[in-house]
């Protein structure tokens, strides 16, 4: 059985479990209005009774953002032009790459642990549903599946964000350490360009190796029952080293197929000029659904996956 054949099956089975997508949608909204309400509320307090309001309905106040930014505290402190649109997809992208969101104000990154904490839960419910022979959808297995699975996949979590941890110290930070070197001796921008384009790649490419190794021990956890988190990670591992056209070429298709829908997300958002009330909400309505895009096909690799690994193991 080919690569294609567990990307089909693994697509069959999610969207058998539309709701359940539908769910993990609403969950994520729910956690961005935690965040959006807020700074929404922030912003109103700035801009709604200055002239500020109007002039950023046709354009980005730069002045105002810049005196705004001096006094902002806590999350507001990230709010900036490079939010809006497409800019978010990058910028996500490159405080990933750089770990950069470890300087954000401790209130976001208390947030941001407990948003990973949610989402090793609901990722226990999410395998539980596609472990079944026909993969079903309702609340009793889900949440059912996510509490028996929590503790062990918390382990699991906090044993990847070493490895995450230590890609950071060593290899980002050499690569940096190479790329400031080449920045002091280039007669251009060019090169510096290209090789920092080619050390965020190699970059990339170890932070998602990481994430399939430990996709793989979560699958291993739910389908043979192991407490021990370490010898699943190390079980996981070989899987992968001794299937590495399998389980890469599953993986890389998925990771592509999200690549190409965040640049069509990116080309679409552009087209919705946000200077009227019926564009605000096409541009936000797209943004959504550019959202639900990304938990359908991180659920279709979660169905893939599982269904590489029954049959190979």
């Amino acid at each position: 059985m080919n690569t294609l054949t567990h990307l089909k099956k693994g697509f069959n089975h999610t969207g058998g479990v539309t709701r359940m997508v539908v769910c993990l949608f609403l969950f994520n909204l729910i956690f961005a209005l935690l965040l959006a309400i807020p700074l929404f509320r922030t912003l109103q307090d700035e801009i709604a009774s200055s002239d500020t309001a109007s002039q950023m309905t046709e354009s980005f106040d730069y002045l105002w953002w810049e005196e705004f930014n001096d006094r902002a505290s806590g999350p507001a402190e990230l709010f900036g032009p490079d939010i809006i649109g497409k800019g978010a997809v990058l910028l996500n992208l490159e405080a990933f790459l750089q770990f950069r969101f470890l300087d954000w104000p401790s209130s976001l990154l208390v947030f941001m642990l407990l948003y990973l904490v949610v989402h090793t839960f609901l990722a226990g419910g999410i395998l539980s549903v596609f472990s079944q022979d026909a993969p079903r959808f309702s609340m009793k297995v889900f949440f059912a599946g996510a509490g028996h699975q929590f503790f062990r996949f918390l382990g699991l979590m906090a044993l990847s964000w070493i490895f995450f941890i230590l890609t950071a110290q060593y290899l980002i930070g050499s690569l940096n350490g190479i790329l400031t070197g080449i920045k002091e001796t280039a007669v251009s921008e060019v090169s510096p360009f290209i090789w920092n384009l080619i050390f965020s790649a190699v970059v990339l490419a170890v932070l998602l190796f990481i994430q399939m190794v430990f996709d793989y021990a979560r699958i291993l956890t739910v389908l043979e029952h192991r407490d021990n988190i370490f010898s699943s990670a190390w079980r996981a591992l070989r899987f992968v080293v001794s299937r590495p056209l399998s389980t890469l070429g599953l993986f890389y298709t998925v990771f592509v197929c999200q690549i190409a829908v965040s640049v069509l997300y990116a080309v679409l958002i552009e087209s919705f000029p946000q200077t009227k009330f019926l564009t605000v909400i096409s541009a936000f309505f797209i943004q959504q659904l550019f959202i639900f895009s990304i938990i359908w096909i991180r659920c279709w690799l979660y169905a893939s996956q599982l269904e590489l690994f029954s049959y190979k193991r």
